[in-house]
């Protein structure tokens, strides 16, 4: 009887671990003719999640009526996906659906949006749920959740997994910035940090640096003078400003003492706890690279 026990607890732990290692995922993409990169893998929509809720993904993207699209957790295809299950799904503005896993279920059925918008999308992997809302700002088509400086200049050099993440504008989306430490060198922008090099990059116009081109022969912005800089960039006009740093006024007489330290990621991830490693440390709004030992 005790063996039999012992036996049905290993089973339900064993069901119960398969369960949890079928829902994490190290990232989500959404692909399909809904999104502005169709079916390229490499020009996938990547959705961002924090520390603090890593099975909580979500992405602010425009979406084509009637067209399909579904949510790949790895680089490449027949592996762990996230789709409709056994019929295709019209997804209602505001209204929860139903993810399903490739592991549950074989049918390759997608989901699709009934009015071309700008929607938040958020996906739960934990309980398996997908919602999308009309967004509130619908003025021009959204299509990248975040915007990352690659390139020797970078704190990530040439590594996109480590790009410098420029945070979107909450209210004006199409707006990108950050602060971040440059070196003497080169980078341009890319949009998804989980694919390669075959993505279509930002670069620069070489008629005008303070303009970008999106694809196009591979020019780039250089950093002359290692620093601080605030850099931003707007999809909408395809302007980028990369200006030395303002120590100015009260941030220049600011100190530790005045503000508690932030940790991020160097692909700006905040980090409650970080480990050993190298982030990028935020006091009273100033940003300096860090190793924690």
């Amino acid at each position: 009887m005790n063996k039999t026990f012992t036996h049905f607890v290993l089973y339900c732990l064993l069901m119960a671990l398969g369960s949890i290692s079928a829902k994490a995922a190290d990232r989500l993409l959404i692909v399909g003719e809904a999104v502005w990169g169709g079916w390229s893998i490499d020009n996938s929509v990547e959705m961002l999640n924090t520390t603090e809720q890593p099975d909580v993904w979500k992405a602010t993207v425009y979406l084509k009526a009637n067209s399909d699209f579904k949510f790949l957790t790895t680089t490449d295809w027949g592996n762990l996906e996230y789709r409709a299950g056994d019929n295709t799904v019209t997804l209602a503005s505001g209204v929860q659906g139903k993810l399903v896993s490739s592991a549950e279920n074989v049918n390759d059925n997608k989901f699709q949006v009934s009015e071309a918008a700008n929607y938040d999308i958020v996906c739960d992997l934990d309980q398996e749920t997908i919602t999308v809302s009309k967004a509130a700002y619908q003025d021009s088509e959204l299509n990248f959740p975040a915007l990352y400086l690659v390139g020797s200049a970078t704190p990530g050099g040439w590594s996109l997994s480590q790009a410098a993440m420029l945070k979107q504008d909450a209210s004006n989306p199409v707006a990108y910035s950050g602060t971040m430490s440059l070196t003497a060198g080169e980078f341009k922008l890319c949009v998804n940090t989980q694919t390669g090099f075959g993505q279509t990059f930002f670069q620069v116009d070489p008629s005008d640096t303070g303009r970008m081109v999106f694809g196009g022969d591979d020019n780039k912005w250089q950093v002359t003078e290692a620093g601080d800089y605030d850099i931003s960039a707007n999809v909408k006009d395809m302007t980028i400003s990369v200006k030395k740093h303002d120590a100015t006024g009260i941030s220049k007489i600011a100190t530790e003492a005045d503000g508690a330290a932030e940790y991020f990621s160097l692909s700006g991830v905040k980090v409650s706890s970080p480990v050993s490693g190298v982030y990028v440390k935020r006091v009273n709004g100033k940003c300096t690279k860090v190793v924690v030992k």
